[in-house]
């Protein structure tokens, strides 16, 4: 019985050390993903889908001058969204929405050019984006909340190599620094680090992995 109790007290110590490594990761995670980059004068502005503060903060590099057309996501319908549609409630398309606050924000209707089709992730959304631009070369500013910006950078990345891809965090989104005090930072940061680890273990969310999902 020697071994077996030394065995599980060598199995606890693991546990321990890995719930330490991963308190520790956890902790720096805030900072590691919210990274972005400092923008310069690009090709186009691409903002993804998903929040609505992302559509201003477009906006605001626009007026500024970074570029003169903005990529704009046809994301997929969340499921609350299905669900008011079977009861005869359909809210506007979340693209439809994004135009209304760009136009509003001052960014002209023929600088606002939609792409793909039910995009349900920031995979898909890359991918569309590839697409319709081509190999390149190129200078994107790709604007996504905080929380958002090192994982949507690696994919577009991956899916973009002819082109210099900037990350831009909408600062219009506030981000606490202690991440860990607020409910809905901590679950947006424990979320993205799970999402992060998955795609570079050769994850991927696409359509077909389940409807009612909304892109992110």
């Amino acid at each position: 019985m020697r071994w077996l109790n030394a065995f599980l007290r060598l199995l606890g110590a693991f546990a321990l050390v890995g719930m330490l490594l991963l308190g520790t990761g956890l902790l720096f995670a805030g900072h590691w993903l919210t990274s972005d980059d400092i923008p310069s004068v690009a090709d186009a502005i691409v903002v993804l889908g998903g929040d609505y503060h992302r559509p201003v903060y477009a906006a605001e590099l626009y007026r500024k001058g970074y570029a003169r057309v903005i990529y704009v996501s046809r994301v997929n319908r969340s499921a609350n969204e299905e669900l008011l549609e079977r009861y005869g409630v359909v809210p506007p398309l979340q693209e439809s929405i994004y135009q209304r606050i760009l136009i509003a924000e001052g960014v002209p209707p023929e600088a606002i050019r939609l792409h793909g089709s039910s995009l349900l992730s920031t995979l898909q959304e890359a991918e569309s984006i590839a697409e319709k631009l081509g190999k390149g070369p190129g200078r994107l500013i790709v604007v996504t909340s905080p929380t958002h910006v090192r994982r949507a950078g690696i994919i577009f990345r991956h899916a973009l190599p002819g082109w210099t891809v900037m990350m831009s965090g909408a600062t219009n989104q506030p981000f606490p620094e202690r991440w860990w005090t607020s409910q809905a930072a901590a679950r947006e940061v424990v979320l993205e680090f799970m999402k992060t680890l998955y795609y570079m273990l050769g994850g991927g969310f696409r359509s077909q992995d389940g409807a009612g999902a909304q892109a992110g």
